[in-house]
């Protein structure tokens, strides 16, 4: 099948309002649109919106998926691009994680927080960490919900985080690493030791996962 992005948004009055999808009717056409349980909740009928909509088009169907932010969207797009994901997963993956909640699990590696989405098994789970952490590097809005939502304003001119940078860390391992660090020495430590302490803790992330 052939996927295209045929039209970015709708606006319009929410006609039904049910389980993962709406009905939107815009100038007097009514379009069904499959939405995250997340968006359907915040959608109350005869209320007037704007959707960000994927359009999912095969030989034998013709889908409109919505989303409220383009971080939705973007995910759900991500997700597809996934050997083994179709909309519906997608859209499920979505509807149990929020936004941050699925960074989160990504992250910290969560596979059953991800397998809790209907038809992602834990074989699919895992493969799901595994790449959107790279996609999701890849992207500077949604790099930043891997890290430590505390620690991400603080990532700029931060020494330590920019020497681990330069060792060759990703953004987010970064952010951790220099987080952990400070937890564990205090605000004392120097930048030397900070960074010696960040590479330790590093290591044996690394070396556990082996």
């Amino acid at each position: 099948g052939v996927t295209y992005a045929m039209f970015a948004s709708l606006r319009g009055r929410v006609l039904f309002s049910g389980p993962n999808r709406i009905v939107l009717d815009v100038n007097g056409i009514g379009f069904d649109v499959w939405v995250p349980d997340v968006v359907q909740r915040k959608l109350t009928r005869d209320h007037e919106t704007s959707l960000l909509t994927y359009c999912h088009i095969r030989e034998d169907s013709f889908q409109i998926f919505g989303f409220l932010t383009e971080q939705e969207k973007t995910l759900f797009t991500m997700c597809l691009d996934i050997n083994g994901v179709g909309p519906k997963a997608a859209l499920g993956l979505l509807s149990v994680l929020s936004v941050d909640a699925f960074a989160r699990a990504i992250q910290e590696q969560d596979v059953a927080a991800v397998s809790r989405a209907p038809g992602v098994g834990k074989k699919l789970a895992q493969r799901i960490i595994l790449e959107m952490k790279t996609k999701m590097g890849g992207v500077p809005e949604l790099s930043a919900l891997l890290g430590a939502p505390d620690a991400v304003a603080s990532t700029e001119g931060d020494d330590v985080y920019e020497a681990l940078m330069s060792l060759g860390c990703s953004p987010a391992e970064a952010r951790k690493a220099a987080v952990h660090a400070r937890e564990t020495l205090g605000t004392d430590a120097s930048d030397e030791e900070l960074v010696r302490a960040a590479l330790r803790s590093l290591a044996k992330v690394n070396h556990a996962q082996r």
